[in-house]
């Protein structure tokens, strides 16, 4: 007997990826084959730039939804952060099960195939990066930062808050989601493990890449705000999200 895997959608985000967006699209779709998914819709979600600047990668995400079904481009024109696109992202969502693949063509495509395998599996699927020595070491020093402030605040042992998660649309969409931070991924997370959503922790390889991460004060910031205002809504006033 052959069992239908559930459908799902995928959020892609994208910002200045003009060299990157179709790769990652034509990867993450070859990774839907191998995983054997075949019922599936790629949401590209791209902004300009904060002083309206365009690269050409809004151009792309254009051209690839008008040549595939499958695909949906969501723009908005004034400059949005990663957290608020993946937010919009979301809200569009049809399909069972929702994930986001980035647009800069950082996952492994035999990686992603095993992260996507795992569709429809009971709870949440969140992966972790093993394989760390591709990036630099001040990228790992912070990642490592965030994920143990993260597990002492909240009482947790996760290995990683940032990489591609699945989710029952369904519960996503009940998650009372604010931050446009970098920390939106974590925000998501925590909400559902700590109402007692089950969780599944998949390995993840990246490829190796050249480009060197920037920590802006701004962003630091807004990722504390985040975490300060998670803190307050979980150990104060005890939201959690209502499990259907």
């Amino acid at each position: 007997m052959i069992i239908m895997k559930p459908s799902l959608t995928i959020i892609m985000p994208a910002y200045n990826q003009v060299r990157n967006l179709r790769m990652a699209f034509d990867s993450t779709v070859r990774a839907l084959a191998k995983a054997g998914i075949d019922d599936y819709e790629i949401l590209f979600v791209t902004s300009v730039g904060r002083n309206g600047f365009n690269d050409g990668t809004i151009d792309i995400a254009n051209k690839i939804a008008s040549e595939n079904p499958r695909a949906k481009h969501l723009f908005d024109n004034s400059f949005k952060n990663l957290g608020y696109r993946f937010r919009q992202g979301a809200k569009a969502a049809q399909k069972d099960y929702v994930t986001w693949v980035p647009g800069d063509d950082e996952t492994d495509e035999d990686s992603l195939a095993n992260i996507l395998s795992h569709l429809g599996e009971n709870g949440m699927v969140i992966s972790y990066t093993d394989n760390k020595e591709v990036r630099k070491w001040k990228r790992r020093f912070v990642s490592r930062c965030f994920t143990e402030f993260c597990n002492l605040l909240f009482g947790l042992k996760f290995r990683y808050y940032n990489g591609i998660c699945i989710y029952p649309r369904s519960l996503l969409q009940a998650v009372p989601m604010s931050s446009d931070s970098f920390a939106y991924m974590a925000e998501i997370i925590i909400y559902l493990a700590k109402s007692g959503v089950n969780c599944k922790e998949v390995p993840m390889k990246i490829k190796p890449t050249t480009a060197s991460a920037s920590f802006k004060i701004r962003s630091v910031y807004e990722v504390l705000g985040t975490l300060a205002a998670l803190f307050w809504q979980i150990h104060f006033k005890n939201i959690r999200v209502k499990l259907r």
